[in-house]
């Protein structure tokens, strides 16, 4: 209810608020899974209903939740085996992604496995290879949902770092329930019973 926010490019923007007060909703209005009751979405001066909503959602670069990795290769894990994708842009995604040390540092770099569910690998590691994943065809909009739930504190730290760090290059939107990417971010907005308050 009376949402009005703006997400300016190449900045880090976190919605943030406890669980089951619309965040994921918000996402869901944003890459057009849902169509408001009242009010309009727009992408610059363009209302999302009139946008081609296959081709906006080939720009954006998603995070779920839940680190899904398939028990195979780095390599295979960022680019989902994508003829279209090199080593050079799994590369570059990984080195975005802040992974590029600790894998480059594995027996057989991108093509050592992570186990199954990504066993082989520590938490933040994982986190690294999901958003690597997601950068690797090179997004517009990067929308993370909940990046640093499941991670301890020195890891949700670098991944905060991370983001920031992408934010001069990217569109980034992310929520989460904590308020440590409150701290990183350009602009933050707290979201509670469906109403956002900008935090200064």
């Amino acid at each position: 209810d009376d949402v009005s926010i703006n997400i300016p490019a190449k900045s880090l923007t976190t919605i943030i608020g406890p669980s089951g007060t619309g965040k994921t909703t918000f996402i869901d209005l944003i890459i057009g899974l849902y169509e408001p009751d009242s009010g309009t979405v727009f992408l610059d001066d363009t209302p999302l209903s009139q946008v081609n909503l296959e081709q906006w959602r080939q720009q954006l670069g998603y995070v779920p939740q839940e680190q899904i990795l398939l028990h195979d290769s780095i390599m295979i894990n960022v680019t989902f085996g994508d003829p279209d994708l090199t080593r050079e842009d799994a590369e570059a995604a990984l080195r975005a992604a802040g992974a590029w040390d600790f894998v480059s540092a594995m027996p057989e770099g991108m093509d050592s496995s992570v186990g199954e569910r990504g066993s082989k690998l520590s938490g933040g590691q994982r986190q690294r290879i999901m958003i690597a994943r997601a950068l690797a065809h090179k997004p517009r909009v990067l929308i993370l949902d909940e990046p640093t739930s499941a991670l301890d504190p020195a890891s949700e730290q670098l991944i905060c770092n991370t983001l920031r760090a992408l934010g001069k290059d990217y569109t980034i939107l992310a929520i989460s329930h904590q308020t440590a990417l409150a701290d990183v971010a350009d602009q933050t907005y707290h979201l509670e019973s469906g109403r956002p308050r900008k935090l200064e």
